[in-house]
């Protein structure tokens, strides 16, 4: 295998997912793509629009700024110099909505389309950095790309699984579940971010996975525990003691849960920050609860002004199929701050926090769980979250994945001597 590590950091990183760079809420691709743009040229590929997308989100500013790009493919990449000089987002054209067709002969041939389609702008992308090749990175996307062109620019291949696409909805495990195991067997690296997921994919797949858990931006989240930072505008006339939580708002949530810690708590506020996408997951009517409060998505280096004036955070999740693979992002974010932890046991992932945070599945002594965890918190614990927080790093994630494709080169190296 004529590649190297040393080779793979000087080309530029090409990284797809199912996030947009300027999406609603944070995400591990996008953390990751940040990180590794710190040495080298990163292009992030937004998650493709299809036609359906652009006709029904027209009038939204994400496509409304996108539009010369998806239309007529004028400057689909662009430089995110707020973020650094080596990072850039590419905004491929339009593609053809397929994922509704049944497994065949035409959805094959027009998703091998859309990828011609997909990769072509990648191409174009490198070409204007002045490179003919790339390092891909498909993290949790296997709609796009499972399987490569035989011209595709890629020196090397990871793909990184971030969920149970087996246990999503209907529309993304429908052809993603056969995908994903293609996926990781056509890369040299193949990582996913929970222990489940690591048994899972390796049984399917019959290919060895790599475990590489979230982490998070500690710089931007250390800023909740070591500063005193302004209470954001959202919280003004927001009474203590506040219960906290940060991150999407949907089927993982626990709306019992919620509710019943909503109603537990009569003297406690708690703020939700993120998108609102639990329409379809529950009937309780939470607007009409007078001591909970949404404030919407924020940008990810504001997340610390919010977690600054929490009293304490929350983890309310479900715990199933879709929950036992999962890795949350926010649980770092969350320990950077100081502050006290409540989570359900819903994964063998949360379950390595134990002493950290607090865990409980039944409603009332989660309930009862946030009085006690406020009660008993001290400087020390803080102290304790902080460090463990400082150890789990994007930076580090990312030393992590260059020695672990160092030992895939290495060992395709050896079997091909062996051969």
């Amino acid at each position: 295998m004529k590649i190297s590590v040393e080779i793979l950091k000087k080309i530029p990183l090409v990284m797809i997912s199912m996030s947009r760079w300027d999406g609603d809420f944070s995400s591990a691709a996008w953390s990751l793509a940040k990180t590794f743009a710190k040495n080298q040229p990163v292009i992030y590929v937004d998650y493709p629009f299809t036609l359906i997308d652009y006709w029904r989100e027209r009038k939204t500013s994400a496509v409304i700024k996108r539009k010369k790009s998806l239309l007529y493919g004028k400057a689909p990449l662009h430089p995110l110099h707020q973020y650094g000089p080596n990072l850039f987002a590419l905004t491929p054209p339009l593609m053809l909505p397929v994922n509704w067709l049944p497994e065949g002969r035409l959805y094959s041939l027009l998703s091998k389309w859309n990828d011609r389609r997909l990769h072509r702008s990648i191409s174009k992308g490198l070409a204007e950095l002045g490179s003919a090749e790339c390092l891909f990175f498909n993290s949790f996307n296997p709609l796009y790309l499972s399987s490569l062109p035989s011209n595709f620019p890629a020196t090397a291949f990871i793909y990184q699984s971030r969920d149970n696409i087996r246990a999503l909805e209907p529309y993304l495990r429908k052809h993603g579940a056969r995908a994903e195991i293609t996926a990781v067997r056509n890369a040299l690296l193949s990582i996913v971010t929970s222990r489940q997921l690591q048994a899972d994919l390796t049984n399917l797949s019959g290919i060895s996975v790599d475990y590489l858990p979230n982490a998070a931006d500690f710089d931007t989240f250390r800023k909740a525990y070591e500063e005193k930072l302004d209470l954001p505008p959202d919280m003004e006339g927001i009474t203590h003691p506040i219960i906290g939580y940060t991150g999407n708002i949907c089927h993982r949530t626990d709306y019992d849960l919620l509710a019943a810690i909503c109603k537990g708590h009569p003297d406690k506020n708690i703020v939700m920050v993120g998108p609102r996408n639990h329409w379809g997951s529950t009937s309780i009517d939470l607007d009409a609860i007078p001591n909970l409060h949404f404030v919407g998505p924020k940008p990810l280096e504001r997340l610390p002004e919010f977690l600054a004036h929490f009293d304490v955070l929350i983890l309310p999740f479900l715990c199933n199929e879709v929950t036992k693979s999962i890795y949350p992002l926010k649980i770092n974010e969350y320990l950077a701050s100081g502050k006290p932890v409540i989570a359900t046991p819903f994964s063998e992932d949360i379950l390595s926090f134990k002493g950290l945070i607090r865990l409980e599945k039944e409603h009332q002594a989660f309930v009862s769980a946030i009085s006690e965890e406020m009660a008993m918190d001290t400087p020390t614990m803080r102290l304790k979250r902080y460090e463990e927080a400082s150890k789990n790093t994007w930076d580090n994630r990312a030393a992590q994945i260059w020695k672990l494709l160092e030992e895939k080169i290495k060992h395709f190296r050896s079997e091909k001597e062996l051969e």
